[in-house]
């Protein structure tokens, strides 16, 4: 009876196996659960997910979440859902389609019930999901609120495809519930550019500060200026003619996550700022958060990188850039106070302190860039130098590996896509393109691009770029190092941005 026995739980897990996943752990005899019902302990992940770097199953140790708390939550990219077991110590395993490295990681507390925040874990790598190499240990680690976002990061260089967390204690609570769990990975594109390289100008690098040639020569700040960039209610000059004006701060984030459609630039002329920060916003949206915290009463933190390479915090207020009686500063869609507007001030108080100058106007991509990522490395593709196949792979490699891609047009009037028309000597973001008949897209600045005939505004300035002949050789190329903001790398595969 024994080996029948046996050969029935054989057979059985035969079966669970080769069943789909959504018929697998449907309920569980050790089950601890309120509800009396269980979930699956398994949940496939596709390639648009927000939380993991590729495709996949994530896989919970126990089959015994209630249901509305299953596995399935945990990668939702939604705080106020949660992932809950009835055990203080359990495995979490992530097994992607593809292999990646790992830079950092992150957990969001739930909505409730501290005592069940994890406290301890490890975060663990394999290649074949029998010998694991530990990456991180965290203990004794304590959430200040709920829906707190706490990121971990992380000295990896090895490419795993099976990431593992093994959580050991929480805060003393019968059961354990985390909101969110995100793995932030290098994008391993296998492009190369290095063949183009040789048609490359204005290289940037500088052996003197890792923030590029451009920052060699800026002031050194004094304690006093320290301060003052710090305090938020220390105000920079005034520049142009432009005043100062208080602004109502609803939400820096109105689409839930920074995005480009947040950076639209109004009345400075700072085209290359705005085109950085609206990449970075689409590409790396968690370090956005990362740099930017809110104080409380209508202020904010701002972590930017002084001439050295090194974190300087800058404190912003609700005052902005007036322009008559509407907001000057880059906003969003609706003229309202976003993150790019803090940022963008958290910037002119720096360019006071180092460079003794608040006006931003005309700032260059790779000086900007460098403040925001700390740093400096930059290199360029001049108009008529690539094909347009070679100008596509030049933006289409840089992407993939993570670099940000500003550039723009030598000619103004230039048709694109039979609609809209290019904006000579001014600054776009690149962006893969949405199309494969197109090379890439472009994002005007504005939020908007001049249009043959209508409204050119209801696409967000996104300009579809094909191969006609005419406009991919007036195209020039500025493509920077992302810093900082690299350990924030866009999970699952990089994605074109398409505004709705």
């Amino acid at each position: 009876m024994k080996n029948v026995i046996c050969s029935i739980k054989g057979l059985t897990f035969l079966l669970l196996m080769v069943l789909p996943l959504s018929f697998v752990g449907c309920s569980s005899d050790d089950d601890d659960s309120d509800s009396g019902q269980t979930t699956s302990p398994y949940w496939e992940l596709g390639g648009e997910n927000a939380n993991m770097p590729s495709s996949g199953t994530i896989i919970a140790e126990y089959s015994d979440a209630p249901v509305g708390s299953e596995i399935s939550k945990l990668v939702d990219n939604n705080a106020n859902t949660k992932y809950l077991t009835n055990h203080s110590t359990f495995d979490i395993t992530w097994n992607g389609n593809r292999s990646v490295v790992v830079q950092s990681y992150s957990l969001t507390s739930a909505t409730d019930k501290p005592e069940m925040d994890p406290k301890s874990w490890t975060l663990s790598g394999s290649i074949d999901n029998k010998s694991w190499k530990t990456i991180d240990t965290q203990e004794s680690q304590s959430f200040s609120g709920r829906k707190e976002v706490k990121t971990y990061k992380l000295d990896n260089r090895a490419t795993y495809r099976y990431y593992k967390l093994s959580i050991l204690t929480n805060n003393g609570g019968n059961a354990t519930q985390i909101a969110e769990w995100v793995l932030s990975a290098t994008n391993s594109y296998n492009g190369s550019i290095s063949d183009l390289m040789q048609f490359s100008s204005g290289n940037t690098f500088s052996e003197v500060t890792p923030m590029g040639t451009m920052h060699v020569n800026d002031r050194v700040a004094s304690a006093s200026d320290i301060l003052w960039l710090k305090d938020p209610l220390k105000e920079p000059n005034t520049f142009g003619n432009f005043s100062w004006s208080y602004f109502t701060v609803n939400s820096l984030y109105p689409f839930g996550d920074p995005s480009p459609a947040d950076v639209n630039q109004r009345s400075i002329g700072d085209c290359c700022l705005e085109a950085v920060m609206a990449y970075i916003a689409h590409n790396y949206p968690g370090f956005i958060k990362s740099i930017i915290k809110d104080t409380g009463n209508s202020t904010f933190a701002v972590t930017l990188y002084d001439p050295k390479g090194n974190p300087v915090e800058v404190g912003v207020s609700n005052l902005f850039i007036k322009d008559g009686n509407n907001l000057g500063a880059s906003s969003g869609k609706n003229s309202q106070v976003t993150w790019a507007t803090v940022l963008q001030k958290a910037i002119i108080k720096w360019k006071q302190v180092y460079t003794g100058s608040s006006d931003i106007g005309g700032i260059a991509t790779e000086f900007a860039a460098a403040i925001i990522t700390g740093n400096g490395k930059t290199f360029a593709f001049a108009p008529q130098t690539l094909s347009a196949d070679d100008l596509q792979r030049a933006v289409t490699v840089s992407i993939q590996q993570g670099n940000i891609v500003i550039g723009g047009f030598t000619k103004s009037d230039l048709i694109i896509d039979g609609k809209y028309k290019s904006v000579n000597f001014h600054a776009y973001s690149f962006f893969l393109p949405h199309n494969n008949k197109y090379l890439f897209t472009m994002r005007n600045p504005w939020g908007s691009a001049p249009a043959i005939s209508g409204d050119g505004g209801r696409e967000d300035g996104l300009l579809n770029i094909a191969n006609d002949g005419i406009v991919p050789p007036e195209i020039d190329l500025r493509i920077c190092d992302p810093g900082a903001a690299k350990e924030f790398a866009t999970v699952g595969n990089v994605k074109p941005y398409v505004y709705k």
